[in-house]
């Protein structure tokens, strides 16, 4: 008697906008081809003198450009959102209870693509 195999369920499939970066691993995800911005500098400089875990950028799915700062103080995060609110960042601020830990994300557009994004 021949062994049945196991039918697994297909996935989703990925939206065309998330195609390029769906699934992939943070050091995979598309970087802007572009000198940084002066803002993006700024709001990085300003991170590294408080006490954050990581700081990572990059290019979002849309055009946008982010710069996402951990850290486990939700203190250091409420300053950071006020410093790149001052510098004209759009902020989310994510909170990641299950590990302890807060995730700000600061957006700025990319110049070059944001004329792509859908209006709001």
């Amino acid at each position: 008697m021949p062994i049945e195999k196991e039918e697994t369920p297909e996935e989703a499939p990925v939206p065309r906008f998330m195609s390029r970066q769906y699934g992939k691993v943070p050091s995979a995800l598309e970087a802007s081809h572009e000198s940084m911005s002066d803002v993006r500098k700024a709001i990085i400089r300003s991170s590294l003198e408080y006490d954050i875990r990581d700081i990572r950028t990059y290019a979002g799915y849309k055009g946008d450009l982010l710069v996402e700062i951990t850290s486990s103080s939700l203190d250091v995060i409420d300053r950071l959102e006020a410093e790149a609110k001052k510098l004209g960042m759009e902020t989310v601020v994510k909170e990641r209870f299950d590990v302890g830990i807060h995730e700000l994300y600061c957006i700025t557009p990319d110049e070059d693509l944001y004329e792509l994004k859908e209006p709001l």
